[in-house]
């Protein structure tokens, strides 16, 4: 009797012993829109249309069928769910941080310099980004950054990986159009080492592009931030929990925009095989 009430202790310790991990680990539902709200997940998720609108203004001036093309943009944006695609960023996230985590990067993401980073980088989403950019570049060759300043920047594009995880969402994308593509037309048969090798082809060919782009765009977000104050910026991304922040977020982002490509590829292949 005395052996049996010992493991029952044993076992019921364990059970509660788990039951507590299993709350530390959830996330409320309130906790995960706060976060991608302050983070400006939601303001890059929602200004994608718009921007892919304003592309296609520009491509409509140079493509040879523009009434296809304007089919394909419709398609585009109809296939753009935004509570959808927000819903797997969501959900990516309760899977990857715990409840002690998520306290940390919303307090964090409270603070003044955070607050004034976000809001930087919410320019990155606006409708006008493209023109706003180019009309920087123009004046910064003439007025060029000091040589502190391209420390600064060049150290914060690769403390945030920003340049790997960037075509870690460009490829996912790729994937996701050559994954939509393969199910609308199931005679056209690719297997996965085609696929592989064409992602590869574009990474190597992309990657250099990228990184330069990277540094010329966050010269121009962060235009309103002294060095010190990207200086810290960049710290908060040296620490573990900083380093882990960027990896989720941009995985999430990279399934949304992998599960939104599958879906607008298919819908493409479909309309033009009518």
């Amino acid at each position: 009797m005395k052996k049996f009430n010992s493991l029952q202790f044993i076992f019921v310790l364990l059970i509660t012993s788990f039951s507590q991990l299993s709350l530390a680990k959830n996330i409320s539902d309130n906790d995960v829109a706060q976060y991608m709200a302050l983070s400006g997940i939601d303001s890059a998720l929602s200004g994608i249309p718009n921007q892919m609108a304003a592309m296609n203004q520009q491509m409509q001036m140079t493509a040879k069928n523009p009434e296809d093309s304007q089919k394909v943009m419709d398609v585009l944006l109809n296939s753009w769910q935004l509570n959808e695609v927000s819903q797997v960023v969501a959900e990516h996230i309760k899977e990857n941080f715990s409840a002690a985590e998520m306290q940390q990067l919303l307090t964090w993401l409270k603070s003044d310099l955070a607050r004034r980073i976000k809001l930087a980088e919410a320019k990155a989403s606006a409708p006008s980004f493209n023109q706003d950019f180019m009309g920087y570049i123009a004046r910064l060759q003439t007025t060029p950054p000091t040589p502190e300043r391209i420390k600064v920047v060049r150290n914060f594009v690769e403390v945030t990986n920003v340049v790997e995880h960037s075509l870690k969402i460009v490829l996912s994308v790729a994937k996701g159009t050559i994954e939509g593509l393969m199910v609308a037309n199931p005679g056209k048969e690719v297997n996965d080492q085609q696929i592989t090798a064409q992602l590869q082809q574009m990474e190597v060919m992309m990657k250099p592009a990228l990184e330069q782009q990277m540094i010329m765009v966050s010269y121009f977000i962060y235009d309103q931030l002294t060095d010190q104050e990207i200086q810290q910026y960049s710290k908060f991304y040296q620490q573990p929990l900083g380093k882990k922040e960027l990896n989720v977020m941009y995985d999430g982002i990279g399934q949304a925009l992998n599960y939104w490509s599958t879906i607008a590829f298919a819908n493409i292949a479909a309309e033009f095989s009518e």
